[in-house]
């Protein structure tokens, strides 16, 4: 009896461990940006080494990702819709990240949304007859979250993944605390960052709730809208959809990042993409590295902000200050560069990873991207940053706070400025130091990334949701969840008492000064 009860036990769990490792998982990483899909792939090859089956939508195909338990339907067409898109260009105008999500980026994600639910592919899988099945969903929690629609056609829970920090309105909607002038708001751009005066928290208070309530007001209806066109009427509200999300993933480490209140379904993770196992340099940059007896300095500013776009002035000054350092310099530059001195090499792609492994490497110059700065904290190397737009002022403040690095605007650079910050940096070793031990800080942890990310994923799935970890903040009225009614209620039976006390006080001190003053003129008139 014993040993039947046994077995039958045995079988329960190898059907319960089966089931989770034939699970099918939707993932939609449709973003119009190279850099927000190079955490997919160590990622989603974790979740298949398990056993997991993905359909994986995606705006950036790899050959990396051409394994057996992986469909890629390739959506690469969405890149037509930033084909006016210049960071520079705007960075150099003066547009800020909040005018330009509201004035275009929303809508490239309206269109990229489109384009995914247009997709032959995928309509073969929502549409009404489809016997199309999945245990999970995963997509981008950044303006895209009509696609949220997607886990209530297949019945399954979704988990969603920030690129970056997660978006204030999200914060909002799902009941955690927004903080308009902690240095935890990225998305407040020039105004980012600790110490900020009276009038600084003033306007981002008065920025942010105004986009905030654009959001609510514009936003979210369309992209209910969208959800509904191509599923139908019967899709639920958006902001159930995205109070309903399981989990999210942060692509956020603790220590890169100021301590706030998270809500319990937010897990922070860092760096998947960098690996363990570097590319070796090519013959060139072999030379190049050889040759560079004093060091080497690297210089780039990713995919977003092509250095070719740089106004000619701009680009001058970093021509004539590179040439009076002692050490090569490595730049990603797209197209020629007339006037370069000998001692910079440039070239369109360069392997990141493989520059900033090298041990004679004395800085990194960037433009604030959350996985460029988690590489380089990664290989231990300093860093000077530009940034451009979106979150980069954000991480530009907190490497200047954190002491492995330094911060300067692009915009009103100069060459002096330059120069002088690049020598400092270089030749102060506190920032090396300190870059060091922010590297052990992140490194020691008692998990491996992709397996942390695998284990959460693989328990939304055994548990079909994780309904748990939300809190039902999100559900009440803002006066109710910051108690304001309460905080009122008291303020006026404090109000009303105190009158009350001061008012048979005042009648009290009237009554007792009358009858004093009666009784002194009562021995007056007697006199």
């Amino acid at each position: 009896m014993k040993f039947r009860v046994f077995t039958l036990l045995i079988l329960s769990i190898n059907c319960f461990v089966e089931h989770v490792r034939c699970s099918k998982i939707l993932v939609l990483a449709m973003a119009p940006s190279y850099s927000h899909h190079v955490i997919y792939p160590p990622l989603l090859l974790e979740l298949t080494s398990r056993g997991h089956e993905i359909v994986l939508v995606t705006a950036a195909p790899t050959s990396r990702l051409d394994v057996p338990n992986i469909k890629q339907i390739d959506i690469s067409k969405v890149f037509k819709v930033r084909k006016n898109f210049n960071a520079i260009r705007d960075r150099f105008n003066g547009v800020s990240w909040l005018s330009f999500v509201e004035d275009e980026l929303i809508r490239m994600y309206e269109l990229s949304s489109e384009e995914i639910f247009k997709h032959p592919q995928i309509k073969q899988l929502y549409k009404p007859n489809s016997n199309a099945t999945f245990d999970l969903v995963m997509l981008e929690m950044f303006h895209s979250t009509s696609l949220l629609a997607l886990g209530h056609r297949f019945n399954a829970p979704t988990i969603g993944y920030s690129p970056m920090g997660i978006l204030n309105i999200y914060d909002h909607i799902c009941g955690a605390p927004v903080f308009t002038s902690h240095e935890s708001n990225w998305e407040i751009e020039q105004n980012a960052g600790p110490n900020l005066s009276f009038w600084q928290r003033l306007q981002n208070f008065a920025i942010m709730w105004r986009h905030i309530y654009f959001q609510y007001n514009y936003f979210i209806p369309r992209q209910q809208l969208i959800a509904e066109k191509y599923l139908g009427p019967g899709v639920p509200p958006i902001l159930d959809l995205i109070r309903n999300v399981s989990l999210v993933f942060i692509n956020a480490d603790e220590v890169l990042n100021p301590a706030r209140p998270r809500l319990s379904n937010h897990i922070l993770y860092n760096s998947p993409h960098v690996s363990a196992n570097i590319t070796p340099p090519t013959k060139g940059l072999k030379r190049f590295f050889d040759d560079a007896k004093e060091g080497f300095i690297y210089f780039s500013l990713g995919t977003n902000a092509p250095i070719n776009m740089l106004p000619k002035e701009t680009l001058q000054i970093f021509l004539d200050v590179f040439a009076k350092l002692p050490y090569k310099v490595a730049w990603k530059f797209e197209g020629e560069l007339p006037g370069k001195s000998d001692n910079v090499f440039i070239s369109s792609w360069l392997p990141q990873q493989t520059i900033l492994a090298q041990p004679n490497i004395k800085l990194f110059i960037y433009q604030g991207g959350v996985h460029s700065g988690s590489e380089a904290v990664h290989f231990g190397v300093p860093v000077l940053v530009l940034p451009i737009f979106a979150d980069q002022f954000y991480q530009a403040r907190t490497i200047e706070n954190m002491g492995i690095g330094k911060y300067l605007d692009i915009v009103t650079l100069t060459r002096d400025k330059l120069e002088r910050t690049i020598r400092d940096i270089i030749t102060d070793n506190k920032y090396k130091e300190r870059m060091l031990q922010v590297r052990d800080l992140i490194k020691d942890k008692p998990y491996d990334t992709a397996k942390h990310f695998a284990w959460w994923t693989e328990f939304v799935i055994r548990h079909k949701g994780a309904a748990h970890l939300r809190t039902t903040l999100g559900t009440q009225p803002w006066y109710q969840r910051l108690d304001m009614d309460v905080i009122v209620f008291l303020t006026l039976v404090t109000f009303i008492i105190l009158s009350i006390i001061t008012n048979i006080l005042t009648k009290l001190i009237i009554t007792f000064y009358k009858q004093r003053k009666g009784i002194l003129y009562g021995k007056q008139k007697i006199n």
